[in-house]
């Protein structure tokens, strides 16, 4: 008896492995999008040990570079805007301008049509490349469409805050300048981005790890507008920013729920007049931006009360952690608000604070957001042209 229960247990086995191999259905072939449209291809992306390859003259060509196949050599070459990539099948060494490129996998033939690595293909040209595994989904930015793109730099200030909002047509937006020291730092990097004038500075709250820098800046460049939490302050650095704002001559606000729109782009102050009392943090003033399916949600500095008294929408592709990370802030509850893919910590290395703490670490983590440091990856840069987002260029949720 117990033969005949092994074989038909056994049979049974065989059936259900059968079932489950022929009842699965094969994934699907990844989506390429290139500046905002999916392409079509002959032939389809593939894996080739665990590295995604895609269709080499298509993307070129979609890009505006023209290819050329030597058949002898069975070498691709492509040409755009002065710059030349040559492809070997076969070899991980291509070049860009006579540089070598190295590469973990090489090129190859699929039914006549040579295939390389995605993130080769896509930055050869100077492009941004993204490749969400969730989706399925390979998101490219050429260089040229950079330039329509909305990009939010988290300027790496160690243990302060500076964030550098880049919009189309010229229009910039400074949220916080760091550390009274790294004031020329951030005028460095905002003329190295080619920031003309700031449409618009928001200082979050009198700390000096925010407001410290501002007052270099306000020398550096013309400031059409500042708004900041009206909470003022009995330091030095303060009085600094004071007098230099005053001086500015410009519209200076305090936070009233305003909203600022910049053709499609809206930042929204999600912040009035609520008092904290000696609770300095919680004057920060509050900021949404939203650029269409992306939003951003900077917090300055505010901690759990705050979170619980914000009112409206809070939902938020990528989060700016508030107070560095501290376990004063980023609750679950709001967490669960904001629904961020991603999230920002501001923060220096080793700092005495221990920011960010485990509890808010675990807190995003079991939300599933992605992670990002300054104190870890230096400058963070966020682009995005309203539909989808890259991070560093070379990372997506």
């Amino acid at each position: 008896m117990n033969g005949i229960i092994n074989k038909r247990n056994y049979l049974l086995l065989l059936i259900a492995i059968f079932i489950a191999i022929f009842a699965t259905p094969a994934l699907a072939a990844p989506t390429v999008n290139l500046d905002g449209r999916q392409l079509a291809f002959e032939v389809p992306p593939a894996i080739e040990d665990g590295r995604t390859l895609v269709p080499l003259r298509a993307i070129f060509e979609a890009m505006g570079a023209t290819v050329s196949w030597d058949q002898a050599t069975q070498t691709a070459s492509a040409v755009k805007d002065g710059t030349t990539v040559v492809l070997r099948i076969g070899s991980t060494k291509p070049t860009i301008n006579g540089k070598v490129k190295q590469l973990d996998v090489p090129a190859k033939i699929v039914n006549g049509r040579t295939l390389a690595p995605l993130r080769f293909v896509g930055e050869a040209f100077g492009g941004a490349v993204a490749w969400d595994g969730t989706t399925q989904t390979i998101t490219i930015f050429s260089q040229e469409y950079s330039a329509t793109l909305t990009k939010v730099h988290f300027i790496d200030v160690g243990q302060a805050d500076s964030i550098y909002i880049q919009l189309p047509n010229h229009n910039d937006i400074l949220i916080d300048g760091g550390n009274v020291a790294d004031g020329p730092a951030v005028v460095d990097y905002l003329q190295g981005q080619g920031v003309d004038d700031i449409e618009l500075m928001v200082a979050t709250h009198p700390h000096e790890d925010h407001i410290g820098g501002l007052s270099d800046v306000l020398n550096a460049f013309r400031i059409d507008e500042i708004i900041d939490s009206g909470k003022d302050a009995s330091t030095k650095t303060y009085s600094i920013y004071a007098a230099t704002a005053k001086a500015e001559g410009c519209t200076w606000l305090a936070d009233n729920y305003q909203t600022f729109s910049y053709g499609k782009v809206t930042l929204q102050i999600l912040t009035g007049d609520q008092d904290w009392g000696d609770e300095v943090n919680d004057y920060s003033v509050v900021c949404r931006l939203d650029t269409g399916d992306v939003e951003f949600l900077f917090m300055g500095d505010a901690e759990t009360p705050v979170e619980q008294a914000l009112t409206g929408n809070l939902e938020a592709e990528i989060v700016k952690v508030g107070h560095h990370g501290s376990s004063s802030s980023s609750s679950p509850e709001f967490l669960k608000q904001v629904s961020p893919k991603a999230a920002v910590i501001c923060c220096g290395a080793g700092n005495t604070y221990g920011h960010p703490h485990q509890e808010t670490l675990d807190n995003l983590g079991n939300i599933g957001a992605a992670v990002y440091r300054t104190d870890l990856n230096g400058n963070i840069v966020v682009a995005t042209d309203g539909a989808t987002f890259l991070i560093n260029q070379f990372t997506y949720h």
